[in-house]
């Protein structure tokens, strides 16, 4: 089934994030290095998408600094550093890890909270909130863009938590009911939905495993891809086809084969292959796919621009 969602009133689209090889790490008792090496595991957990990442570097974590592209330091102790995207990148496929890329699908959260007095509600994204908190930051940590309604959505359940997702032009749903310090999360999407219980952090990591096993892509794995793109009526809608492809992190190389009317054949590079392209299309809405499904070994994709 594809990711594809129904057009609504806001278009779907992936958000793509600029700060995957960058961390904030407070640096604990002047422990510059240490901080150094916390960073450095934060990013390649949010590139590969692997909590377990760190671990199977090994002893490439113990130089962190031959990795940074730049660092500082702010005034209460804050070590903010940007790690060079190419050498991580270098760093996971030297491990066997894949990478995930900068195009992340935008989840909508649907916490509702049962407080000690009985008291029910939803978060909302209008109002300070502790548990919102929480989940910004954990979702900053792992690289998932998420979306909070912006009044009370009164009703919401399982089965009619995509069309609240649409709503907000978000890929998937992530339903969270709290009470007595624990949370049962439901995350919805078009191909099924998968549950977990624990903490405000464990719905998180639920949305960012699950994605992860889905757009990330080994990074030693290329190949070819043929793509077909119809309705590319004037210059502008080519333009804007090949830059989006261009700009995919999946995408290595570009180049126009055949023009007929106004469908174009264009071939391209990928990390991966054409299933893990199809999704990461089709999680923006500029190019609708024109496949029912994308077959095991298929190396050809169609699609229609949409203006």
């Amino acid at each position: 089934m594809s990711w594809l969602l129904a057009a609504t009133a806001l278009p779907v689209g992936a958000v793509t994030l600029d700060y995957l090889y960058e961390a904030d790490q407070p640096v604990l008792n002047d422990a510059r290095e240490a901080a150094f090496v916390d960073a450095l595991k934060t990013v390649v957990v949010r590139v590969s998408g692997q909590r377990d990442a760190p671990a199977r570097l090994g002893s490439a974590l113990n130089d962190p600094r031959k990795y940074v592209q730049r660092f500082g330091f702010t005034a209460d102790n804050v070590l903010q550093v940007g790690f060079d995207s190419v050498s991580v990148d270098r760093l996971l496929q030297e491990a066997g890890l894949p990478i995930w890329g900068r195009e992340r699908p935008a989840t909508l959260v649907l916490l509702n909270v049962t407080e000690p007095n009985g008291y029910t509600h939803w978060i909302s994204g209008d109002q300070p909130n502790v548990q919102r908190d929480i989940l910004d930051k954990v979702a900053r940590e792992r690289g998932l863009p998420l979306k909070w309604p912006a009044v009370d959505p009164q009703g919401i359940d399982e089965s009619n938590a995509l069309q609240e997702a649409d709503r907000y032009g978000a890929n998937a749903a992530l339903v969270g009911r709290a009470q007595g310090g624990m949370v049962r999360w439901t995350l919805v999407t078009v191909e099924g939905s998968s549950q977990t219980s624990g903490g405000m952090e464990q719905g998180v990591h639920l949305a960012a495993d699950t994605f992860a096993r889905v757009f990330a892509a080994s990074g030693s794995s290329l190949g070819n891809v043929v793509v077909e793109v119809s309705g590319i009526g004037d210059l502008d809608a080519y333009a804007s086809t090949l830059n989006y492809l261009e700009g995919m992190t999946l995408v290595r190389a570009v180049s126009l084969e055949q023009v007929s009317g106004d469908t174009m054949r264009f071939k391209l590079a990928v990390r991966g292959d054409a299933s893990t392209l199809r999704r990461a299309i089709a999680l923006d809405s500029r190019l609708v796919s024109q496949d029912d499904a994308a077959a095991p070994g298929a190396e050809r994709l169609t699609f229609r621009y949409r203006p």
